[in-house]
């Protein structure tokens, strides 16, 4: 695990201990990371769906001869 210092402002710090009801500046500033990376996750998702790339509609259990095998 990685050690970074940062300076951050502290209205802005206690809003986010609030946000993610945490009690130390340490579990915040995690969960503030953590939270962004899978929101950035969600979004780069519903882009590949926008696009075309991930097909929701697409069944595999419909494409015979491709699925599992029955043994």
């Amino acid at each position: 695990m990685a050690r970074v210092t940062v300076e951050i402002d502290e209205e802005f710090l206690a809003d986010i201990r609030a946000r993610f009801r945490v009690e130390t500046d340490e579990a915040a500033v995690r969960a503030a990371v953590v939270d962004a990376a899978k929101y950035q996750r969600r979004q780069e998702f519903f882009d590949a769906i926008d696009s075309g790339t991930v097909d929701l509609t697409y069944d595999s259990r419909n494409d015979h001869g491709h699925g599992r095998s029955a043994a």
